[in-house]
């Protein structure tokens, strides 16, 4: 809107004055108005413990905030609790996890003195008893989420909406990704790829700028190698090689970076770890379906099923003084070790940065919820049962100082590739042909 009436000019002025006197008040700051600092979410971890057992099948809103929070963390009330909000309490399950899990984890395997998992090859979790007392606790707990079952062998197609402070819709994404786990215990998916852990592969069908772009990503076991990882995008006509180390930049213009998947998503040698124990929360962990995005700008779950869970929480920070956290405290779940919740603080105030969310699914659900499909590929959800696996439907992640945030929703079904499959899926010379 133009402005051109003397009215519109005062405003401007005394608008200048709020400013150089410190009054004014940014759209940052205004959405930020709890304290979202480092300090506020590590008091709220040691002194905030819940004094009220939930009850399966509560519907709690916001007249019960008093309650709800010591169960979210402080640093997400500004977020969470609104108006309309419904969180549907559910019983806290408990969920085996896929038959022979752990069965065939080769022995030999240990940590180094920097928390580097050393010969380890996959089929269990390296660590499944973890005592608080450990000097590396918080490593253990870090790789078991890093080689948790269902990580990879899936195809999920998703959309993502990027939104900024009231709902107001930026950019829409629509990809799919399939990713093959090629180390699995006492073999591999692919002989003579012993070296390699996962390959991922992910597409993009909109929006128009990005419609046809892939990204081929290579994991490996020995976590000292650096990830490989390849663009394509059809303007260019052919893959190139893409710099794995940069995990800090936030990807395709969606609102979370490589290192913040699944809330650490890097390597474990480049911070300094800290196992600060466990605590109950609140989180979406066998949701029925993808939920609806909610809150006054739509960056939250709304009307979802949530689940009081135990959690390991883990303070990570960064080596590097050029990184953008000053420290980041993730919450991983302690019998399934995929993670519920992730804070990231910068490191210029301490105030929170970033966070993000997570929406997850066990597969056995699969036989009795009513599951949305993907706006443009249909999947056979019934392979899902049997699998005795969690899938991840979704997340939030919100930049704090944008202030922004991209909600998703992901369509997850089994796929497990023959050795054939997975070299012609995962070529870089077929990101080119479209040969799937």
């Amino acid at each position: 809107m133009r402005f051109r009436t003397c009215f519109a000019s005062c405003a401007l002025f005394l608008a200048s004055a709020l400013v150089l006197s410190g009054l004014w008040l940014s759209p940052m700051t205004a959405l930020a108005n709890q304290d979202q600092s480092y300090d506020t979410l590590r008091h709220w971890i040691e002194h905030s413990r819940p004094e009220t057992d939930l009850t399966p099948g509560q519907h709690l809103s916001l007249k019960d905030r008093a309650i709800l929070e010591s169960f979210i963390p402080q640093p997400a009330w500004e977020y969470y609790f609104y108006d309309g909000m419904d969180m549907e309490i559910t019983e806290t399950g408990t969920y085996p996890p896929p038959e022979g899990w752990g069965q065939n984890v080769p022995s030999g395997y240990q940590l180094d003195e920097q928390g580097v998992l050393i010969g380890f090859m996959g089929g269990g979790f390296p660590f499944p008893d973890i005592s608080a007392s450990e000097p590396q606790a918080a490593q253990k707990v870090i790789w078991n989420m890093l080689w948790r079952p269902g990580a990879e062998d899936y195809v999920m197609p998703m959309v993502a909406w990027s939104r900024s402070p009231n709902g107001q819709l930026d950019r829409q994404f629509e990809f799919t990704a399939v990713a093959s786990r090629y180390a699995q215990g006492d073999h591999c998916l692919v002989p003579g790829y012993e070296e390699v852990k996962t390959k991922q592969l992910m597409e993009f069908r909109s929006p128009r700028d990005l419609a046809g772009a892939k990204m081929l990503t290579k994991t490996y076991v020995d976590h000292y190698k650096e990830d490989n990882g390849w663009m394509y995008m059809p303007a260019q006509r052919k893959p190139r090689r893409t710099l794995a180390s940069e995990r800090t930049s936030e990807v395709m213009g969606m609102d979370y970076t490589m290192e913040d998947a699944m809330g650490f998503g890097g390597k474990v040698y480049e911070h300094t770890w800290s196992y600060l124990g466990k605590r109950r929360l609140l989180a979406t962990m066998n949701v029925e379906t993808n939920p609806e995005a909610g809150g006054p700008h739509l960056w939250v779950p709304k009307n979802a099923r949530w689940e009081v869970r135990e959690a390991h929480v883990l303070l990570i920070d960064p080596k590097a003084d050029n990184h953008p956290y000053s420290h980041k405290i993730v919450f991983i779940d302690t019998e399934t070790f995929w993670t519920l919740w992730m804070f990231g603080f910068d490191r210029q105030d301490d105030q929170l940065l970033r966070m993000n969310q997570h929406f997850l699914k066990y597969s056995e659900s699969f036989a009795h919820d009513t599951v949305d499909q993907a706006p443009y590929m249909k999947l056979d959800f019934s392979n899902n049962v049997g699998q005795r696996l969690f899938y991840h439907l979704g997340e939030t992640d919100i930049n704090a100082k944008k202030p922004h945030a991209t909600f998703s929703h992901c369509y997850v079904m089994t796929r497990h590739f023959s050795s054939g499959r997975a070299k012609q899926v995962y070529s870089v010379r077929n990101m080119v042909s479209g040969r799937r």
